[in-house]
């Protein structure tokens, strides 16, 4: 993986200064040789007039399209075919999945999108505007309405035919069916197709159990059914279960990737708007947010801190192990967030299955806060050679590493049922929230502990 990134960077490097010393020439040569998903890498490494020029330096349509349609960025791909000749764009446009090209279109500036919606045929914007209609991250944002499917009254023989022929311009993955008002009927197998009587009808050999999905479900649910039951393709359908398109296993690739990366960027409290972003004003945009809440908790910590005034000055060596108990219990919260935040995220755990991670997140939080609390009591007691702070702090530990799990796996799990995304509980908040338990719960500790046993 390294080598191929050193590789990337080398290409990156090399294409900047041949494009530096006008030799295109050259560009062409080495582009020529590089598959469309490494040119697409490379071309977004470069700066925004570095990119064109290497674009147009690709002199194959078909391979100018297909390094486009690589492209993760919709809108750094729509600011490169506004600078190409609209018939080119629109060229470019048909040669690529359709949910992109919608995308990609979409993304375009008033002016050049008219110009080349020009040179795109009737069809080809039907089947677009048709796929603009639903949100992006849906199931029918994402298909592609380019797909091959049969009537269920034909024979084998003619749908073999069929077959034959469509196979020449389509990739059939798996052979949709049909009854005479699109309406979704279920799929038939090749090696069906090949070996049943050829005056069979297609109906009597179809699945009719077959998965499909809605137009309205979110890609997010998609990339989960496919996961599971190991789909190539899978066929979508609108609210009178009419067949409307498909979406195959490279796209839904691309949004396991997309959605991955959402939760990463959530999780930590920023966004991935901000990878793209080159003013620091913007940026602090995306992350204040997060830092303001963390900010306001460790105003609240501070408040903890005041009202604990007379246990403190009683007891000054409280204060050597209050980084002890924040840090610990933080990073176990944060632990424990990531995993039920993953878990709900790949659909590992379902509604039914919510009882068998809080019964699991129990038991981890008791064992780990029992694990850390008998450290917590040696480190203590090593430092300070008092029973009863290492006592305070031994239990202050556990109770604190408890609380923090538990925050940690509910919260996810609260917002689940809530219907919103289990990522949006970030590891700033977790971390305030466990900063402000943990001085708590060991400063209440602490002044129970002096009151009835004396300082320390």
């Amino acid at each position: 993986m390294q080598e191929k990134h050193n590789n990337t960077q080398i290409l990156v490097q090399t294409i900047r200064k041949f494009i530096r010393k006008d030799a295109i020439l050259n560009v062409t040569n080495i582009i020529k040789k590089l598959h469309p998903a490494d040119i697409a890498k490379i071309t977004q490494n470069l700066a925004p007039d570095e990119r064109i020029i290497l674009i147009k330096s690709i002199t194959d349509t078909k391979l100018k399209a297909s390094s486009i349609e690589h492209m993760d960025d919709y809108s750094m791909a729509a600011r490169i075919l506004e600078t190409l000749d609209p018939q080119e764009s629109a060229e470019i446009l048909k040669n690529i999945s359709m949910y992109k090209a919608a995308d990609i279109f979409d993304e375009l500036e008033e002016d050049a999108a008219e110009n080349i919606d020009n040179f795109l045929d009737n069809k080809f914007k039907e089947d677009m505007s048709a796929l603009l209609k639903y949100p992006e991250d849906t199931a029918g944002g994402i298909m592609n309405p380019d797909f091959f499917a049969i009537n269920k009254d034909l024979t084998v023989e003619e749908a073999i035919e069929l077959i034959r022929k469509a196979s020449k311009e389509k990739k059939i993955i798996y052979v949709y069916v049909i009854d005479k008002h699109h309406h979704f009927i279920g799929t038939v197998t090749l090696r069906a197709l090949i070996t049943a009587d050829k005056n069979k009808k297609i109906e009597s050999i179809t699945n009719t159990n077959a998965i499909s999905v809605r137009t309205t479900m979110d890609q997010e649910e998609v990339a989960k059914i496919v996961e599971k039951y190991d789909l190539l393709s899978i066929p979508v359908t609108d609210n009178k279960n009419r067949l409307v398109g498909i979406i195959n296993v490279d796209d839904i690739i691309d949004v396991i990737r997309e959605e991955t990366t959402e939760d990463i960027y959530k999780l930590a409290g920023t966004s991935e708007e901000e990878m793209d972003e080159t003013g620091v004003f913007n940026i602090i945009k995306y992350r204040a947010p997060w830092l303001l809440l963390s900010l306001l908790g460790e105003a609240v910590s501070g408040t903890v801190l005041k009202s604990f005034d007379g246990t403190l000055k009683t007891a000054i060596s409280l204060s050597f192990f209050m980084p002890l108990i924040m840090a610990l219990g933080g990073n176990t919260g944060q632990q424990s967030q990531t995993i039920v935040v993953r878990g709900l995220a790949i659909g590992k755990f379902d509604e039914s299955g919510i009882g068998m991670i809080l019964k699991k997140q129990l038991k981890t939080a008791i064992s780990i806060g029992f694990l850390f609390s008998i450290f917590g009591f040696i480190l203590a007691f090593l430092f300070q050679h008092s029973i009863n702070l290492a006592c305070v702090v031994a239990l202050s530990l556990m109770i604190s590493m408890f609380t923090s799990t538990m925050v940690g796996a509910l919260l996810p799990v609260g917002l689940k049922k809530l219907n919103i995304d289990p990522a949006v509980a970030a590891s700033p908040f977790i971390s305030a929230m466990s900063d402000i338990l943990g001085l708590f719960i060991y400063l209440s500790i602490a002044t129970v502990t002096i009151k009835y046993l004396g300082a320390f």
